[in-house]
């Protein structure tokens, strides 16, 4: 891996119980994030900007795309651990969800994609990635689940995965370089 990626976490979510959690869309907040992120330059020295096929990543990355002239690629693989099967839970149920999920990992909940079958397609597919570009800075606007699962295993640390999730928020962001975590996505 001799590109520079540049993993960033979607902005902040529309919450919408009628829907799909894959189809759900940017929040006023989240549209303010990712308005942010473009104007700070942040990723100015992106030259590719890869998204899920998930709304609320693609919404993220268009501010930045646009600012920068490039077009946005998206990439189902990238997408989200698939948690539509299980239906909309209130937030406390969520997390309890969420904590079961990121701490078995072999184990589906509620009907979810297995945290392990997430990381591996995700991980496939940043493995393609790079070895399609030679020495490109990279941008790759996703999800959570996936982003935290990633840079857990990078770090060898996947027994701590929930700890992670809980460490980050929407918009933040994280760089691996080599396949080695040069910022972390976490906050410690």
């Amino acid at each position: 891996m001799n590109n520079t990626f540049y993993f960033l976490r979607h902005g902040q979510t529309k919450k919408d119980s009628n829907i799909p959690i894959s189809k759900w869309i940017l929040s006023d907040k989240g549209e303010s994030q990712a308005k942010k992120l473009a104007k700070e330059g942040v990723f100015n020295n992106a030259e590719i900007i890869f998204s899920s096929t998930e709304e609320k990543a693609y919404q993220t990355a268009k501010p930045i795309a646009d600012k920068l002239g490039k077009e946005i690629i998206q990439l189902e693989e990238i997408s989200e651990l698939n948690r539509d099967k299980g239906g909309f839970m209130e937030p406390e149920t969520y997390e309890d969800s969420v904590k079961d999920c990121l701490q078995h990992l072999d184990k589906s909940i509620n009907n979810w994609e297995t945290a392990n079958q997430a990381l591996e397609r995700f991980s496939r597919k940043i493995e393609e990635v790079d070895k399609e570009y030679d020495d490109k800075k990279i941008l790759v606007v996703g999800h959570g689940f996936t982003i935290n699962l990633y840079f857990a295993k990078l770090l060898g640390i996947l027994d701590t995965a929930y700890e992670r999730f809980r460490a980050n928020d929407y918009a933040d962001w994280g760089i691996v370089k080599n396949y080695q975590v040069v910022k972390d996505i976490a906050k410690s």
